[in-house]
């Protein structure tokens, strides 16, 4: 038998692992991962890629575009259901994930589902190995995601909800949720559970501030028109 590592320990500590029959709903194990198209549905891969260059302040050789890019189009391939028609497309996307990989520093394979409009700010020593990218994520550089401890599961990977955004030098690692419209500071390490509007920060991260969400504009009141004066008779002498 194999000791575990340090890491796998301090894992172990503060976030225990759970029994696969005891894991249910979005971090169900899941062995289909990257087996379809995962791209946001209603849109050609066209019209993702405008939308990720127009978010990423159209700067056609931002590190992060090109890797959402080569992200979206490898999502795309897997939507051809002819197995022999997807060849050149997957060997293309293999020779292109390398090649962002070493020159860019990022790694986001295809299983990861991502959103609309995230947002990778720099670039270098990012793993996003994620289960799921919500819509309008920002992520800056020198972030993890990925699984706890060695042998665990590959679907046994963090959800971002919607509306995250990351700091510098983040780790976020397990089967865990971090809630849509929450802050992780810089250099955090999150293994647990952050619940929606929150702001978590520390090693282990904790949460230190929630957000009020913002309150839903009232409909203006209805104006009504005011009544039209009678008309009045003219008479001629």
């Amino acid at each position: 038998m194999v000791p575990g590592s340090v890491d796998d320990k301090i894992a172990d500590a503060l976030h225990p692992p759970l029994p696969p029959e005891a894991r249910s709903g979005p971090h169900a194990i899941d062995d289909r991962l990257g087996t379809t198209n995962q791209n946001p549905f209603g849109m050609t891969l066209w019209d993702l890629w405008k939308e990720d260059f127009r978010t990423h302040d159209r700067e056609l050789f931002s590190q992060g575009f090109w890797a959402i890019a080569l992200h979206r189009f490898g999502n795309w391939r897997m939507g051809i259901r002819n197995r022999f028609l997807r060849i050149p497309f997957s060997i293309v996307y293999k020779i292109l994930y390398k090649f962002v990989e070493w020159t860019c520093g990022i790694s986001l394979n295809y299983p990861v589902r991502v959103g609309r409009r995230v947002r990778i700010w720099h670039h270098s020593g990012m793993i996003l190995g994620a289960r799921s990218i919500g819509n309008d994520v920002h992520i800056r550089q020198n972030t993890t995601f990925g699984v706890a401890r060695r042998g665990d599961h590959r679907s046994l990977k963090p959800i971002i909800q919607d509306r995250v955004d990351i700091g510098a030098g983040v780790v976020i690692a397990g089967a865990i949720t971090i809630g849509h419209d929450s802050v992780i500071g810089a250099n955090a390490v999150v293994l647990k559970d952050i619940p929606p509007y929150s702001l978590a920060v520390g090693i282990p991260a904790k949460v230190v501030k929630t957000f009020a969400p913002m309150p839903a504009a009232e409909p203006a009141p209805a104006i009504e028109p005011e009544p039209s004066p009678a008309p009045t008779e003219v008479t001629t002498s």
